[in-house]
């Protein structure tokens, strides 16, 4: 492992694990978003509870906290592989930041940023398959599994097998962390 591929895992992971939606609710709110609606940091609970405006700035500052670091790694690694891991641990710092005693979002606007910079066609496929998903059930965490769950196949068309396998790996952590929303999905009780 270089050098430049370690720092870069370390500065990305610190950099993703920035909690936004709890800064910005703090800076323009006066809120703890933990403390309302699902209790997550991520713009879907943000967007409920505060609105659309902060909604939206913690969904663009998530995708930009995943792209920045994916950025710098194209520049200096100039490997798919190492680039797309560099990805994954922006989204391990949203989902277990540091700086919330590890707990974190659900990784879904982080890893929709990384798929832009790094497999752009297969990131406008997962959009808009939760587009469509959420225009017929009107659930925000069914349409992130669904349109999660197709990204390691149409990667593997876009790229290659080995940044497939990261994407897999990924997906595998957004999904992970939906299990609660699975479960209320499979009860029906899902919001």
């Amino acid at each position: 492992m270089s050098l430049s591929f370690f720092l870069l895992l370390i500065f990305s992971y610190l950099l993703g694990a920035v909690p936004f939606g709890l800064l910005w609710g703090r800076v323009f709110a006066d809120v703890d978003i933990r403390e309302f609606g699902s209790g997550n940091i991520g713009a879907t609970n943000m967007n409920r509870v505060l609105g659309r405006k902060l909604g939206a700035a913690t969904l663009a500052s998530d995708i930009l906290k995943a792209i920045v670091p994916v950025g710098m790694a194209q520049l200096f690694l100039q490997n798919d592989f190492q680039v797309a891991c560099v990805g994954v641990a922006a989204v391990l710092g949203h989902c277990y930041p540091i700086y919330l005693k590890f707990m974190g979002g659900k990784g879904v606007a982080s890893s929709f940023g990384i798929m832009l910079w790094i497999a752009p066609f297969s990131a406008l496929v997962a959009l808009a398959l939760w587009l469509l998903t959420y225009r017929f059930t009107k659930i925000s965490s069914l349409s992130a599994i669904i349109a999660t769950s197709c990204l390691p196949l149409v990667v593997f068309f876009e790229k290659s097998s080995d940044v497939a396998l990261v994407v897999l790996v990924l997906c595998l952590l957004v999904v992970f962390r939906h299990r609660e929303n699975i479960e209320r999905l499979r009860q029906g009780k899902e919001k």
